[in-house]
Formats: C-alpha cells, structure tokens, sequence
C-alpha cells in the first residue's frame, strides 16, 4: 500500500512539473427556470413558469494533464432563490393563485473540461455537486371567490397571516420545508478572453436536487387570539398540492429543487507569463 501511494505521489509530482497552470476568480450571475419538481403536481397542470435569479463567487484552477487535456477546479458560493408559481380552477368555480419562494446559500464544487482556456474564444463544460442551506421561505396561497372575495393565507418562515375578511396573526408549530438541499449540477458554454487578465464566459446551467424539500410532518397553526385557538395545516396531505380532500394518510410525492437557466460569468485570470512553453500559444493579441 505504501508503494502505491508513494507512486501516486510521484505521478502527481510529475504532472505538476509539466503542467501548466492559472487560476480564475469571479462572480456569476444567471437567472433560472424554476420547478418544484412533483410528478402529480406537474401532471395536474397548474403550474406557471417561474423565473428566480442566482448570484454568486468563484474560484478555480485550472491546468493540462500530459500538455494535451485542459481540466481543472472550482468551488461556488452563492444565492439561489427556487420556487414555483402556481394557479387553478376548482369543481365550485372557485379558483386559486399561489407561489413558494425559497432562498438557499449554497456552496459547491465543480469538475471542468474544455478547449483550449487561453484562445479568444474557449468551450466550457463543467458537473459538480452543492449543498445549499435554506436561509428563508415564503409560501403564499389565494383563494378567489365567486364574488372576488379573497382568502389569503401568507407565510413567512412560521410566521403566518390568514385574512378571511379579518387578518389573524398566527405560527407554524413545523417550518413548511426542510433545511437543506442536495444537488448536482451541469454547464455548458463559451469563454471569452477580453484581456490577458479578463475572461468573459456565457452558458446555460441545470440542477438537479436529490433530496425531498417539504416538511411532511404533522404540523398546526397556532393563532394569536383571545382565547388562543388552532387548527392543523396540511398542505402535504394531499396527492396534488392545494388541492384536496386532505387525509392524514396522504403523502405528498417526494418534491424536488429544478432548475435551468442562462448564466454569465466574469474572471479575473491568475497565471505566470513568463511560462510560455504551455501546450499551446496564447492569441497573438496578448503576446505584443
């Protein structure tokens, strides 16, 4: 085992001697279709398209395996709001809007391959993974009436507002979602090099989340009235999201974060000029 170990470093070593090398650092922004991806939820039609945006920080390293594969790093700290709209009909005529808002700080680490990162215009691909923490949410629901009269139930983390004609303050006993969420996540684009030192870089993006993001566990609203009084809140007892009968024996089918959007990106380049033996030379813009 020591043997094989020792030789890995030393293949390490190897490829660092001969590869050459830069790092990037940056923002990037994007703005995403966003799903909360249910299978009965979808089927039953009444989701709306949504559009969140995504705002963020890079850093990567890049470098060339044997002077031919151009590959590298990236880690990503950054904000990503998800949700979906919704809106539908009831059996009475009755009909309803809706939307979740869900704010993630997430950080991620992502694998790259392309061409060749020091042409003017380079081919970018990229797949990883990140761990997003839930810092807020907001879930709001409007019940419209025949006579435009409105119920609107509106809730902010666990703070929650019911107006029936009469706006009640009350509380979640439970958040309605979990507090944090596992996805992958692909890119594909186009680096521009705007300058030695500046890379300019456009690409769509998707992700995909592993873990189920609602709490379905038996939860209350607890109201701010003399006397106090509650009543259970069961969003997630239903097959279809706000659509009943609701029954403690219903699950709502596991719901996931969905995400694709077009996104942009600015670097700034970190790399030894004085090595120009790299695999291949730079345009001949930057070597005057």
């Amino acid at each position: 085992m020591k043997r094989i170990l020792i030789l890995l470093s030393l293949l390490v070593c190897q490829l660092a001697v001969f590869a050459q090398n830069e790092g990037r650092v940056g923002v990037f922004a994007g703005v995403n279709n966003t799903t909360l991806s249910n299978a009965a939820d979808a089927a039953y039609g009444d989701y709306l398209p949504t559009f969140k945006p995504t705002l963020g920080l890079e850093a990567g390293y890049f470098f060339t395996l044997f002077k031919h594969l151009p590959t590298g790093f990236s880690l990503q700290f950054f904000n990503q709001k998800l949700g979906q709209n919704y809106r539908g009909n009831y059996a009475d005529s009755t009909s309803y809007y809706a939307y979740s808002r869900l704010n993630y700080l997430k950080a991620g680490l992502a694998w790259h391959l392309g061409t060749n990162p020091r042409r003017m215009v380079a081919f970018s691909f990229s797949a990883g993974a990140n761990i997003g923490v839930l810092a807020n949410y907001q879930e709001r629901y409007e019940l419209i009436r025949y006579n435009n009269d409105r119920l609107i139930v509106d809730i902010h983390n666990t703070e929650v507002s019911w107006d029936d004609t009469v706006v009640t303050k009350g509380t979640l006993t439970a958040p309605l979602y979990n507090k944090t969420d596992v996805s992958a996540f692909g890119t594909m684009g186009l680096d521009f090099l705007l300058s030695r030192d500046w890379v300019f870089g456009v690409y769509g993006r998707v992700d995909m989340g592993f873990s189920p993001v609602e709490n379905t566990a038996k939860m209350n609203i607890n109201f701010e009235t003399q006397p106090s009084s509650s009543i259970p809140y069961k969003p997630f007892n239903t097959k279809v999201k706000y659509h009943g009968p609701t029954d403690d024996n219903i699950k709502h089918g596991d719901t996931k974060n969905m995400a694709f959007g077009v996104y942009m990106s600015l670097r700034y380049r970190i790399f030894n000029r004085e090595k120009s033996d790299f695999y291949y030379r730079e345009n001949d813009k930057y070597n005057h």
